[in-house]
């Protein structure tokens, strides 16, 4: 199973924000222009009532009444009905429109009489969807007094209103398609090189060497690009170095301990005898380890599948033929794609530290998604969490009786760290409640 990156594609996530942010604007934009347009044809509408009816009650202040009836029938248009008689058309105490009744007052001046009365009934017929059905259109009812006795009538239909909407979407779909499609090259243009940076990072975490980064994108991924290449090169060169010197010391050692050992044989005394012995040993065993730190994270060694189980239950088998007190628990099988030599050497590390400290070793395998868990449980008195914090640094012997009885290397756990780390994951150590410390290598199935 290869371990992908969760979440949505860049041009994806880009493409996204940008069409709802342009949803968004339009439908601020479609608010606002409608708010516009009602204003404006409102004010416009307001100003031709008011210019037909000065107009008109000039007109009927200078002709007289046996001719206002022809006057009348002329002025009515369509959308426009104008009338005299008894009654006026608005009620006293009808909803009136103020606003427009001090603008009318203002454009008749002194033709204005001393009763002017204009109600807005209806709803503007303004629509981003088409016109509606003629039925309770906004209107304009005024009624202006005449001498002697009489009252104006004449009532304003508002005409329909055009739709914007057909317009307004056709220009959005144009917008959003070019804007789509810009953010999917930039981001094309963006993800490209950070993808790949990202890939180099996660395997130069790992102890791999990488390639150089194509310095490629805009100016600022290229730069970065540039200084990941930078940074890569003098830290596989320090890395490298470091390795070639701790594998040059460590081989070095190998002779003189060798002498050593064979010279301790003539030694008569046996008390100093044994002790130089077992000296020798460990100073052997840390050269050993020494050497094998080197090697780890190099990468010589290719991933391949196989059958985990097996792997596991084999290493307890060789332990236990060497008198280890080590129990492998039966699962069923798991194949991992993973270096197999490396976690065969981390787990044996973690199997010999258990029975070396903590009596005995309880070994079983587990897997949970893509990561999959090799638990080791011995009987030993555990660690505090300040030891478990130090334990894995190199070298490092804690100064309790769990490390002193048997002169503990200080190299082990640092090993099996950078294995478990070289594979996605880690080791965590806990003393259990019940007793004993458990040790669980994790490692991602790549």
């Amino acid at each position: 199973m290869t371990a992908r990156a969760r979440g949505l594609p860049l041009w994806l996530e880009l493409s996204a924000a940008i069409l709802i942010a342009l949803i968004a604007s339009n439908a601020v934009t479609f608010a606002v222009v409608e708010y516009k347009r009602s204003q404006e044809i409102r004010s416009e509408r307001l100003r031709t009532i008011e210019d037909r009816l000065s107009a008109l009650v000039a007109l009927l202040a200078r002709l007289p009444e046996s001719e206002r009836r022809d006057l009348l029938r002329v002025a009515s248009v369509r959308g426009e009905r104008i009338s005299i008689g008894a009654r006026p058309r608005v009620a006293g105490e009808a909803a009136r429109d103020a606003e427009a009744e001090a603008r009318l007052r203002r454009a008749l001046g002194s033709l204005a009489s001393a009763d002017l009365r204009i109600a807005k009934r209806g709803n503007p017929d303004l629509s981003f969807f088409g016109p509606r059905p003629h039925t309770n259109l906004e209107r304009f009812s005024v009624a202006i007094s005449l001498p002697p006795g009489k009252w104006l009538n004449a009532e304003f239909v508002w005409p329909e209103g055009a739709s914007l909407l057909p317009e307004m979407v056709f220009s959005a779909i144009i917008a959003s398609i070019a804007l789509i499609a810009v953010a999917i090259w930039l981001s094309l243009r963006v993800s490209g090189p950070l993808r790949r940076l990202s890939e180099a990072s996660s395997e130069m975490a790992q102890g791999k060497s990488v390639a150089p980064v194509p310095e490629t994108g805009p100016v600022a991924l290229r730069t970065a690009a540039s200084a990941f290449n930078t940074m890569s090169r003098r830290l596989m060169a320090t890395l490298e170095n470091q390795r070639v010197l701790l594998a040059s010391i460590a081989h070095d050692l190998r002779t003189p301990i060798t002498s050593l050992m064979i010279k301790s044989e003539f030694i008569n005394d046996p008390e100093l005898q044994e002790r130089m012995r077992v000296s020798l040993e460990e100073l052997q065993t840390t050269t050993e380890a020494a050497l094998e730190a080197a090697h780890t994270g190099m990468g010589e060694e290719r991933p391949r599948e196989v059958d985990l189980t097996a792997l596991i239950e084999s290493m307890c088998a060789d332990v236990a033929d060497l008198g280890g007190d080590v129990v492998f628990a039966n699962t069923k099988p798991m194949t991992a794609n993973c270096r197999p030599n490396e976690i065969r050497r981390a787990t044996r590390n973690l199997v010999e530290n258990a029975i070396r400290y903590g009596k005995r070793a309880r070994v079983s395998l587990s897997a949970a998604g893509d990561m999959i868990a090799v638990v080791v449980d011995d009987d030993g008195p555990g660690l505090t969490k300040d030891q478990i914090a130090r334990v894995f640094e190199p070298f490092v012997r804690l100064e309790s009786s769990r490390s002193r009885e048997t002169g503990g290397l200080g190299l082990g756990l640092t090993l099996a760290r950078a294995v478990a780390r070289g594979h996605g994951g880690d080791i965590a150590l806990e003393t259990r409640q019940a007793g004993g410390l458990r040790a669980t290598f994790t490692m991602r199935d790549a």
